[in-house]
This record gives C-alpha cells, structure tokens and sequence, in this order.
C-alpha cells in the first residue's frame, strides 16, 4: 500500500467521523458554551471604596424598606384578625371526625378513623416507673 492511498484512507476516516458522526459540531457546540459561561464570569470591575459605600448604603435602604413593607403587613393582618368582623368566627364549630384528600374516597394515614377528641394513652406516669433504668440508657 502506497503512502498516498493510505493518506486517502485515514482522510476519509477522519471526515466520517467527523462530519457524519457529528463529533465535530458537538465539540465546536462544547466550545461555544465554554466560551459563552467564561465571558459571563470574567467581567472585571473597578469599584471605589465610594461606590462600595452608596451600594452599601443602597442595599441598607432597600433592606429597611423591605421590612417596614413587612412589618405594615404584619400589622394590617392583626387588625383584620382582631377586628369584630373576624371575632367568633369558628364560634359553634368542631374537628371533624374524618378529615379526607380531595379526590380520595377514604382517607389514608396513621389516625384515620380515630376520633379527634380522643386523648390517647396516658403516658405521663411512664417515667416514674422505669425512671432509673430510662437514666441509665444515656
């Protein structure tokens, strides 16, 4: 095989996987991306310490009227739950006694089917009795 047909082979090789498989236009795609989030993160600024000084400022101000802006929400939501049309309103009212998921038929969960009102299993003396020995597993 003469050096000539086997440059022609390789040549031809090369361009099928270059241009027919795509290798190409994927890796110029990878470059431009790279390129793209390089120049997005290389933006250099000079800042003054005066500059620094208004953004702080700016920031600061922009801060506290955030907070005035909450505070006054804050205290428009108490007006209205203190207010005499708010007063009562769940008056007359109890749990229910199954509570349900909208487009489920029955509930599922660890106290579906348990009355709301009822208290439990008393635990409270459970101390007093295995007080020594619950000590002496820490």
């Amino acid at each position: 095989m003469k050096k000539s047909e086997l440059k022609s082979i390789i040549k031809e090789c090369v361009k099928e996987i270059l241009f027919e498989e795509g290798v190409l236009s994927n890796l110029v795609a990878e470059v431009a991306v790279g390129i793209t989030k390089a120049q997005g993160s290389l933006v250099e600024t000079k800042t003054s310490k005066q500059d620094l000084r208004v953004l702080q400022e700016a920031r600061e101000q922009q801060e506290e009227e955030r907070r005035k802006k909450m505070l006054e929400t804050k205290r428009k939501m108490l007006d209205a739950m203190g207010n005499s049309k708010m007063a009562n309103v769940f008056e007359g009212t109890e749990p229910l006694k199954q509570a349900g998921t909208p487009g489920k038929s029955t509930p599922h969960g660890p106290l579906s089917g348990k009355d709301p009102s009822d208290a439990g299993v008393d635990i409270s003396g459970l101390f007093s009795l295995a007080g020594q020995k619950w000590n002496a597993l820490k």
